[in-house]
This record gives structure tokens, C-alpha cells and sequence, in this order.
């Protein structure tokens, strides 16, 4: 009778391992879990705008030219206008060296001159005379023969008096120091009564073409080339390359009032910065614009274009290149493969992958994966206003043509002063034009 309560008790262990596995034994399922609810974001959608492509790249004033002015002679500074930041004219006196020892050489030079031509006048006669004299025997072949030489050896003392007389006419007029350009000097390096010589490595001072002046700017070579791309295929299609409007702002976001014109790229690119060199000619008729002076450099096309557009934070990146994340018609998510263009303030123009009325997304893309069903809430694309500033004005003329009509100026100086140095006549005075290059 004693295993009786002990069959009970096993007997109620076992029903109650029982009713331990009944919720998951007899193949029943496991109960299901709540649906988490669909992801909220917020989507744009790809429109077409009409916007004037535009840039802007830092960039620094830099000088057309830039003159350091030495002297060709040695002598005592007798007196300087220079004055730091003064502004002088083409040809105006910079420096005037004491001219009494090149006075002294150019009168010394004139007597030697005149004790020459006499010698070879009288020279000349006698040869003469001998000339007339030979066909009617009156005098030797070597007679003759002497007189000829004479006459040559005087003719060539003559020519080396003309020679000193002119160089020392140079020398001269080497004591007047000039601008060779119009422009803006620098601190003098050298007081009044200083003796300046030969060799010099250190200049009087600095002479800088204050109007027009360069901005200089380094653009992507990636850039470059998309840009000149482009200007080909409107070339092959007989269209006209349209025009950019150039302008800078100052230090201050202050705009420069005057408009740029391109000048020129470089003829080599920066390969370990991957930009090449652009410079635009700036109007700067009051000296504002100081060479390396920072600035940032616009430009916006003139005419406008069309693209499709859609906000910045909306495109992502990875290995395969950019792409974005769309919503089919069930309101899921699947990535779209894009090929991106310019940017335009806070958009960005979509060249391949994107159609008109595509809904994208912009926020929310990292909560999301392709194939999710999202709660969708629609906003609109951030236009950006920005037109040109109201003050902007061409310059008066072509600054292109301005350099290109002073520098055939300045050739045809250097043209007429060579000829004047060939011809090396007696009284000719050489007043050097581009007095210390």
C-alpha cells in the first residue's frame, strides 16, 4: 500500500509536464508577432526647371605686367618722384641720375667725332686727287695705293667715333629714368644721393599695370574638358556657344561693379592640383582691385536651359556612382542608378536615370532599403532665386583691345628705336622707351 501515493504523485508530475508543452506541441504554430508600421518619409517629385547654369571658384587679382625698374647706367641718384602707391603715365620721369660724367663723354665723344670727319675729309680729297692723277701716269701705283688706304683707315676711325658719340648719347639718355607703362609704384629701395652700381640685383623700385588686371582662377580639369565637350558638339550642331556673364565679389561680399572678359586658359594644367589656369580681364580704372587681392569669381550664362532637378540630399553615393531611391506605384522603395550634372544652390541637375514626375526620396533614406513599403509625405523642390546683382555694367571698351592696341604700340616703339640704333648717324639721341626691363 506504501507504492500508492507514490504512483499519484508521479501521476500529477506528469500532467503537469503535460499542460507545460501543450502551447507549442501537436504542431500548432507559433503565435504571430504585430506588424511594425511602414516607415514614414518624405519624397519630392523630379521636375523639369528652367534655371541660367552658374559657377563660383576662388580666385586672386593678379597684374598684367609688372616692371622691375633698374637702371642701365651707374651714377648718383640726383632726385626720385617716387612716391609708394603714386600713380605715373606711360613715359613720366621716375628717377634722374646725375648726368654731368654722361655729358662730359658725350662731348668728348662729339670732338673726337669732329677731329675724325676732318682726317677723313682730308683723306677723302687726297684720294681723289690720286684718283685722277693714275690714268695720266702722274703717280705711282703705290702712291695710289697709299692714298687709298689712308682714306679707308680714316673712314674706319670715323665710323668708331659715330659709335662712341652714339653710346655715349645712350648713356645719357639712360640717366632719365621712365615708366615704361602706365601704372602704380612701389616703395623706392633707394634714397636720394645714393650711388647705384653695376651689377644691381636689387631695383630701384616697382612698377605695376594697375588697368586692367587679371583675376585669376583654377578650374577642374574634369571641368575643362566637359566644358569644351560641350563646346564641340554646339559647334558640329551649328549652334552658337552661349554667353557667360563674369563677375567677382570682394572680401566683404562687396560686388565689383564692372563686368569680366575671358581672356585666356593656360598653356599647361596644374597636375598636382588636377585644375588648369583661367584668367579674365577686369576694368579697374581706380586702382580698387590690388594684385593678390582674394576674390571669388562668378559666372552665369546668359540664356537659360532646362534640366531635370531634384535636391541635393537626395542623391547618394557608393562604388557604382550616384543614385537616389524611388517609389513605384505600391508605394516601395527601389534605387535608381543616376548620372549627375551641375549643381544649382541647394538642387541638383540630373542628366540620365531620372524621369519627369519620378518620386524620390529625401528624407529618411538611411532608415529604408529597396523593397520596403514606406507612409509617404510629399514636398516641393527649394527653388533658388538668384539673379545677377543689379550693379553690374560692362567696361567702357574691350579691355582685349586695349592690351592688344598698347602692346603693337610698344612694338612699333621698339621697331622705330632699332632702325634709329642701325642707322647710327651723328645727332641721333636714343631715348630709351622701356627704360629698366
Amino acid at each position: 500500500m506504501m507504492y500508492q501515493p507514490l504512483r499519484n504523485q508521479l501521476h500529477w508530475r506528469n500532467l503537469v509536464f503535460l499542460a507545460c508543452l501543450l502551447p507549442v506541441g501537436c504542431g500548432d504554430k507559433e503565435a504571430a508577432k504585430p506588424t511594425p508600421p511602414p516607415k514614414k518619409v518624405e519624397v519630392v517629385e523630379a521636375k523639369r526647371m528652367s534655371f541660367r547654369p552658374s559657377f563660383e571658384v576662388p580666385a586672386v587679382v593678379e597684374a598684367v605686367e609688372t616692371a622691375q625698374i633698374f637702371p642701365l647706367v651707374a651714377s648718383r641718384i640726383l632726385y626720385q618722384n617716387i612716391e609708394p602707391g603714386k600713380y605715373f603715365k606711360r613715359g613720366e620721369e621716375l628717377v634722374r641720375l646725375d648726368p654731368y660724367p654722361f655729358e662730359t663723354a658725350v662731348a668728348t665723344a662729339e670732338s673726337s667725332v669732329a677731329e675724325a670727319m676732318s682726317n677723313y675729309e682730308e683723306a677723302r680729297s687726297n684720294f681723289s686727287r690720286a684718283r685722277n692723277l693714275r690714268p695720266q701716269g702722274y703717280i705711282s701705283a703705290k702712291d695710289f695705293d697709299t692714298a687709298k688706304s689712308e682714306m679707308q683707315a680714316a673712314e674706319a676711325k670715323l665710323n668708331t667715333a659715330q659709335t662712341a658719340l652714339s653710346q655715349a648719347r645712350q648713356d645719357l639718355s639712360h640717366t632719365s629714368i621712365v615708366a615704361p607703362f602706365s601704372g602704380r609704384v612701389g616703395h623706392p629701395n633707394y634714397a636720394v644721393g645714393d650711388f647705384f652700381i653695376l651689377p644691381n640685383s636689387v631695383p630701384i623700385t616697382q612698377l605695376v599695370k594697375i588697368d586692367p588686371v587679371y583675376v585669376l582662377a583654377h578650374i577642374g580639369q574634369k571641368a575643362y574638358n566637359e566644358f569644351y565637350s560641350a563646346v564641340e558638339k554646339l559647334k558640329q550642331q551649328g549652334r552658337a556657344i552661349p554667353n557667360m556673364e563674369l563677375y567677382i565679389v570682394l572680401p566683404g561680399d562687396t560686388v565689383y561693379p564692372f563686368k569680366g572678359e575671358f581672356f585666356s586658359w593656360d598653356a599647361t594644367a596644374a597636375s598636382t592640383r588636377g585644375t588648369i589656369a583661367a584668367r579674365v580681364l577686369f576694368h579697374n580704372p581706380d586702382g580698387l582691385l590690388l594684385p593678390k587681392e582674394n576674390v571669388t569669381l562668378h559666372g552665369k550664362l546668359l540664356e537659360e536651359v532646362q534640366r531635370i532637378v531634384i535636391p541635393q540630399k537626395a542623391v547618394s553615393q557608393d562604388q557604382q556612382g550616384h543614385y537616389v531611391y524611388l517609389l513605384d506605384k505600391e508605394n516601395k522603395v527601389k534605387r535608381a542608378n543616376i548620372e549627375v550634372g551641375m549643381r544649382i544652390g541647394p538642387n541638383w541637375a540630373v542628366r540620365k536615370g531620372l524621369n519627369v514626375g519620378d518620386r524620390v526620396l529625401v528624407e529618411g533614406l538611411q532608415k529604408v532599403s529597396a523593397g520596403d513599403a514606406v507612409e509617404v509625405t510629399p514636398v516641393d523642390i527649394k527653388q533658388l532665386e538668384d539673379p545677377a546683382p543689379s550693379n553690374l555694367r560692362p567696361p567702357p571698351h574691350s579691355l582685349r583691345e586695349q592690351l592688344r592696341a598698347e602692346r603693337e604700340a610698344f612694338r612699333e616703339y621698339q621697331r622705330a628705336t632699332m632702325e634709329m640704333r642701325q642707322r647710327n648717324e651723328p645727332g641721333d639721341v636714343y631715348t630709351p622707351y622701356e627704360t629698366g626691363k
